[in-house]
């Protein structure tokens, strides 16, 4: 920033001393030319005027063109009569004109300026000479008719002393650009400083960060800005929280599988090492507990890859579906599974976009959940219905409800109800299949949520959104229970 600003500023200086020069040397050579249209004016003025008669050389036209002349400090007037200092301009005042002393001792320049022949043009010239390192003079020849001699009216103006106004006015503009850039620079490492910070604490933070600790962000006190570098800082900090979230999901579901998967290698284990191999009813015993038990670990290891497979971005892929042939296949699926009173209590013809596949696995689920909780001939009602933007599915049952202290944790990952209640078991589910509903709702950026009575029973929502308008909606039947109208709490992702 400091080498942009210094280039800024001497390319500037440069140019307006430049500019500075030109223009003082465009004055020199007026204020030059000025004095050879005088001479010319007094010259014509002595010949027509009273004292015509008293000309008689160029040195009186000389002399009253140089009597009343008062040069500057840097300027020298000399009136030549064939090559010798004739007339100068009265110097009888306070200061003294040294440079115009110094003019008429200067014999190299007395002789240039008097070897300018009459037929020559006038012009402005420069001259460099032992006492006078760079001068611009002028030399007008004068002649007057009837006199042999030949004056030259010469003014000399010293081109270093002229343009010293110009170099101490830059001098004090460099003076001026050191010092604002000591400012620049002061202030540019502050603010530069702040803006880095969060940049320095991002690299701190990244360099404590390991796989086994993710709890470090950059601290709040550094993203106080609102510019990019801020940004980015709180950018990283959220892009942190969700690896951290995603890296305990993950620990947490290996460590509830090993959990779960710990029992029932203990149970094979165990009746592995106590098997009679001479008891032929034994070894078949041992070896249909050991075979339920590894379906029962496949099932786990099944559910735990669906999971798994839940934030990838091809995990649902999106058709075309009628919901009334959704809810008609997901109930000719399920009617099979055992003896109770399956019912569709609503429905509609409309078409949305959804996952045909994962919305029956969710469905089926939510069935296979409700048949754990009904008796033989209890209600299990499907329905569908579009409630403005949203499709919302539900399955109903008139089982044995659940407690209000379990449903919170229901949809966790092998989150259970209870073990028996109202004389209905529980079977060997291992806890993952509201998880995945709730994996398949989130994956279509929906939610489900549960709507429960202790003693009479449940119901199962999955609101999804629907990107298409219904073509219809009739009802096949009165809902016993009605859906939940209260607000769905959003589940934990």
């Amino acid at each position: 920033m400091l080498v942009t600003t210094a280039l800024g500023m001497l390319s500037a200086g440069g140019i307006s001393y430049l500019i500075a020069r030109n223009s003082t040397y465009a004055d020199i050579t007026a204020s030059l030319v000025q004095e050879n249209e005088e001479i010319k004016t007094v010259a014509k003025l002595a010949s027509q005027g009273a004292a015509a008669g008293s000309i008689t050389g160029p040195g009186d036209v000389l002399f009253l063109a140089i009597k009343s002349s008062v040069p500057d400090s840097n300027e020298a007037i000399v009136g030549l009569v064939d090559g010798a200092v004739e007339w100068v301009p009265n110097t009888d005042f306070e200061r003294e004109l040294t440079f115009q002393k110094s003019v008429q001792e200067d014999k190299e320049l007395i002789a240039t300026a008097a070897a300018v022949k009459p037929s020559d043009q006038v012009q402005v010239h420069q001259l460099s000479t032992r006492m006078h390192p760079h001068v611009a003079y002028i030399s007008v020849p004068v002649q007057v008719d009837g006199s042999p001699a030949v004056g030259h009216y010469v003014a000399v103006v010293d081109v270093d002393a002229s343009f010293i106004p110009v170099n101490r006015t830059h001098l004090t503009y460099a003076a001026i650009c050191l010092l604002a850039l000591c400012v620049v620079g002061l202030v540019g490492y502050q603010v530069a400083g702040r803006l880095l910070s969060p940049l320095r604490a991002l690299r701190r933070t990244a360099q404590r960060i390991t796989d086994t600790d993710l709890t470090d962000r950059i601290p709040a006190d550094q993203l106080s800005s609102h510019d990019e570098v801020a940004d980015l800082g709180r950018t990283m900090n959220a892009m942190l929280d969700r690896l951290s979230a995603s890296f305990d999901n993950q620990r947490r579901l290996l460590d509830d599988a090993g959990h779960e998967l710990r029992t029932p290698i203990t149970i094979v284990r165990g009746h592995l090492e106590l098997v009679d191999p001479d008891n032929p009813q034994d070894v078949m015993e041992t070896r249909d507990l050991a075979l339920d038990e590894l379906d029962r670990m496949q099932r786990l290891v099944d559910d735990i890859m669906v999971l798994a497979k839940a934030r990838r971005p091809d995990f649902v892929r999106t058709e075309p579906v009628v919901v009334s042939e959704l809810l008609t296949g997901v109930l000719d699926k399920v009617t099979p599974l055992a003896d109770r009173s399956w019912r569709i209590e609503a429905s509609t013809d409309a078409i949305v976009l959804l996952d045909r596949q994962r919305v029956t696995q969710a469905l089926v689920q939510l069935v296979a959940n409700a048949l754990r909780f009904t008796r033989e001939g209890a209600v299990i009602a499907l329905g569908g219905r579009l409630q403005g933007s949203e499709l919302r599915l539900w399955v109903r049952d008139e089982g044995t409800g659940i407690r209000p202290e379990v449903q919170d944790r229901i949809f966790e990952r092998f989150g259970r109800g209870p073990n028996e209640e109202m004389g209905v078991s529980n079977d060997d589910g291992v806890g993952l299949g509201l998880a995945i509903v709730a994996a398949i709702a989130a994956a279509h950026h929906g939610h489900v949520t549960l709507d429960s009575m202790v003693g009479r029973g449940s119901t199962f929502v999955l609101s999804l959104p629907a990107s298409e308008q219904p073509l219809g909606v009739h009802a096949l039947e009165p809902m016993a229970a009605p859906l939940p109208h209260r607000d769905p709490v959003p589940l934990d992702r």
